[in-house]
């Protein structure tokens, strides 16, 4: 064990502006530059015990030394990444880093202006509770604390005495958790909301509604990536007391989310003698952890795809552009005139300014496609703008030991933004609810939309996206007040999509509906999702884990904690178990096959190599399988669309019933008079990875990996499409001014991101964890597979990334004092900015 002292007397690094002045002064009267409100007095102290894999275990006798210890670790292991996070809540992005392409960084300057982030926070964070203040507050001191102590040599070197790693005040750290909240709205729409300006006045002799030319509409938004998956997603498990071994509850959090940027997860250990111990990971940032498990209860999360905010299509005023129709009546929209510093190539600083405007239901956008004309204008309604309970329902959360609690955390908070949430407890209970912030539309407002909808071009051309837009001159679309919410707008704790049960309860990114097959979830409002719809294929293999009999030896339906963790990384697919042997038999003795792919016609593709080897391949995408990614490119290949995957279509053959969603369809779609989709998906997949250099004969870990530092390290699962729970794919949000790897080019399968030499990985399984309740407490494994630190130079940096890939298990969870305290690797650090 290693123990340490850091105080105000440590060496004080030079990094970058400390006191976050410039050359250029800026004096903006339309806005406060004051965003500090930390009592420079108050005394922090905490204990850090950092055990193996880096770890952090912080020991503190009040919340704002908790959150102090929190921030100063936090720092230690992601300074660069999180600095560069708070350089876009203050709008500084074009400051430090100039203009950006195609001036992305002046609109998302503007657009975090527009939005209102930082104002929201500043008038808000004085209304939170004391012990929430003061959480962010210590975090804000414990993240200055490292800066102050930590001596230049040891910062990260990839923003080692750069100009943009400055303090942050506690404001500036709630308006980064504003910022996530929106990341399921506005951030979507962030530069859009930045450039949008209004056109000129119609005079009368013009004819024309076209944009000016300088401020062109942008090119269709993606909401949706191929295959309907969500760039980051996650599997959730909640075992009761029926399917336990112990006969306490279980949970299984498995989060896809990238191994880059401001999504990366964080593990950490907080404890308040007598008051608080929790155990989980946080987003970059976090103060809490917002998934995990204490004494008594646990939790995790899956993103949610409910709508969290509604477009609305306005009738502007070709006379008074900035006029907008409702109810029959031009009213004008609100501006505000913003400026900004934007770096120049001399090294200069020139001050810009922009008016924005915005709407009774929120800022005005130039949208895509659409953009701003004389006749038509966009604007939103986001029900996460005003939603501030971000950290008072994560705090309350894994404060709560009973059921009870925990749901009053949801119910008197509606802090969820974006995720459905699956719960566990030692009483053997397990939950299901979307409880995350939804527009509370009225029946009425759901059935004009509908009409709407197949009258209006820009909401089928929004649709299409997977936006709703409605009617800005019809009142009925206003969101119904009740006065059981705590959010404004939002429908209700009590009406949300919820479910108990003592066998299980899980989710996979899809909606409600097949919480459970057993019972399933029907009846909530229109935005949660229709239900009797085509699964995904994840979603049947999750639920198949849960339905049948587990263990080496399938002999009952119980779980103990080596079989959840085996079932996490067992890397079983879907549409493999579905159709594999069918396949294997359509193409045994198959002679060569003709498909026309997207460049060209392959003629006499010769398919035998690749069905002898599907015939030995066990249908798992491990890292020593061989077959796997032969059967990724057949069944994902660009022949196939995603209808495919989820009703008859080139892949099955018989269609889905939704009195058997969890296994339909299973057949193998026949061969027509104008070939086999089937043996075409396999020469398809013969031909993709002979350009791309992939053996058809490799094992799945020597083509499909992640890195560090330019380190490739093996991973196994695969596509979400697949039917995998674990994932292992490209993409996912990362906004980071930093470098990060990307892919080798060209891409020969948009569908896979097959590239040369294989797959890189940036995004899927990242923290996974399987834990139970005994009657000693709790007892849980973990893995974070990017490791805990982003720091090159840290000893944390790849560590689980070895271990995930060379071994495919999880490890032990440090959770008790004697389990601590027994740690080889126990490094102490006594923390305090007392002079």
């Amino acid at each position: 064990m290693r123990w340490f002292v850091v105080g105000l007397w440590a060496a004080t690094g030079c990094n970058g502006d400390k006191d976050g002045t410039s050359d250029q002064d800026t004096d903006d009267p339309t806005e406060t530059s004051d965003t500090s409100s930390t009592t420079p007095e108050t005394v922090y102290e905490a204990t850090v015990r950092t055990t193996s894999y880096g770890v952090p275990h912080i020991l503190a006798d009040d919340m704002g030394s908790l959150g102090f210890g929190t921030g100063w670790a936090a720092a230690r292991d992601h300074l660069c990444t999180l600095a560069d996070q708070f350089v876009i809540v203050r709008s500084e992005r074009a400051r430090y880093f100039g203009p950006g392409d195609r001036d992305a960084n002046i609109d998302a300057d503007f657009g975090w202006l527009g939005l209102g982030i930082m104002e929201r926070a500043q008038a808000t964070f004085s209304t939170l509770q004391e012990d929430e203040q003061a959480t962010i507050q210590g975090y804000a001191a414990g993240y200055n604390h490292y800066l102050q102590t930590t001596p230049e040599a040891e910062i990260d070197p990839r923003c080692r005495g750069e100009a943009w790693v400055t303090p942050i005040s506690d404001v500036e750290l709630f308006a980064y958790y504003l910022r996530l909240g929106q990341r399921g709205s506005g951030i979507n729409l962030l530069e859009e909301v930045g450039n949008a300006q209004p056109p000129p006045p119609r005079s009368s002799a013009q004819g024309t509604t076209a944009p000016p030319p300088d401020r062109a509409p942008p090119p269709p938004i993606e909401v949706l990536q191929p295959f309907l998956e969500p760039p980051i997603g996650s599997n959730g498990w909640a075992i009761g007391s029926d399917r336990s071994a112990s006969g306490r509850g279980m949970l299984l959090s498995n989060t896809h989310f990238p191994s880059q940027g401001e999504l990366q997860w964080w593990e950490m250990h907080q404890t308040i003698p007598g008051e608080l111990n929790v155990y989980g990971a946080g987003l970059l940032g976090s103060a809490i952890p917002n998934l995990g498990f204490n004494e008594n209860v646990a939790w995790t999360h899956t993103v949610s795809g409910t709508p969290r905010f509604i477009v609305v299509a306005l009738t502007i005023n070709p006379k008074q552009p900035t006029q907008y129709l409702y109810e029959d009546k031009w009213v004008d929209m609100t501006s505000k005139t913003h400026e900004i510093q934007v770096l120049q190539e001399n090294g200069s600083l020139q001050t810009m300014r922009r008016t924005l405007y915005a709407t009774q239901w929120g800022p005005m956008f130039n949208a895509p496609v659409v953009g701003w004309t004389q006749t038509i204008g966009f604007t939103w309604r986001d029900v996460n703008a005003e939603n501030v309970n971000l950290i008072s329902v994560f705090r309350r959360m894994g404060l709560a030991s009973t059921q009870a609690e925990f749901e009053a955390a949801h119910r008197e908070t509606q802090g969820i933004p974006w995720v459905h949430t699956m719960f566990a407890d030692d009483q053997g209970t397990a939950l299901y609810v979307d409880s995350a912030a939804t527009p509370n539309l009225s029946e009425q407002a759901v059935a004009a939309y509908q009409t709407f909808l197949k009258t209006n071009g820009a909401a089928q051309l929004f649709g299409g996206f997977g936006l709703i837009v409605v009617d800005g001159n019809d009142p009925i679309y206003n969101w119904v007040e009740d006065a059981r919410s705590s959010l404004p707008g939002a429908v209700p704790y009590d009406e949300a999509p919820r479910l108990q049960r003592t066998d299980f309860v899980n989710n996979a990114n899809m909606n409600h509906w097949m919480s459970n097959p057993m019972e399933p979830l029907e009846g909530y409002p229109w935005l949660y999702g229709p239900t009797g719809a085509p699964l995904l294929p994840r979603t049947k293999m999750n639920n198949r884990y849960l339905m049948e009999k587990n263990g080496a030896s399938g002999a009952d339906y119980l779980f103990d904690l080596d079989e959840l963790e085996s079932a996490a990384l067992s890397a079983r697919a879907a549409i493999a178990e579905d159709l594999l042997a069918q396949v294997v038999a359509r193409c045994t003795g198959a002679g060569p096959v003709t498909v026309r792919l997207d460049d060209a016609n392959y003629e006499d593709v010769d398919i035998s190599e690749a069905c002898a080897i599907l015939s030995k391949w066990d249908g798992r995408s491990r890292t020593d399988s061989v077959g796997a990614h032969v059967w990724r490119e057949a069944v994902l290949s660009e022949l196939n669309e995603e209808i495919d995957i989820l009703d008859s279509g080139r892949l099955y053959g018989d269609a889905f019933d939704p009195a058997n969603p969890i296994f339909t369809p299973s057949t193998l779609a026949p061969a027509t008079k104008d070939g086999d989709p089937v043996l075409e998906g396999l020469a398809a997949a013969v031909v993709r990875l002979g350009q791309a250099g992939v053996a058809l004969d490799a094992t799945l870990g020597s083509v499909q990996y992640g890195l560090r530092d330019g380190e490739k390290y093996a991973r196994l699962g695969g596509q979400y499409a697949e039917g995998l729970i674990a994932i292992s794919t490209y993409g996912g949000g990362n906004s980071m001014m930093l470098p990060f790897d990307r892919p080798p080019q060209p891409i020969y399968n948009d569908n896979t991101d097959l590239a040369k030499g294989g797959y890189y990985v940036n995004n899927g399984n990242s923290w996974v964890m399987a834990m139970e309740f005994t009657d000693d407490g709790p007892n849980a494994r973990a893995i974070l597979v990017y490791s805990q630190s982003d720091n090159p130079e840290s000893a944390h940096f790849e560590d689980q990334t070895a271990l995930y890939a060379n071994e495919s298990r999880m490890r032990p969870i440090l959770f008790t004092e004697e389990q601590i305290a027994a740690d080889p690797n126990l490094e102490v650090v006594e923390l305090t900015n007392a002079p």
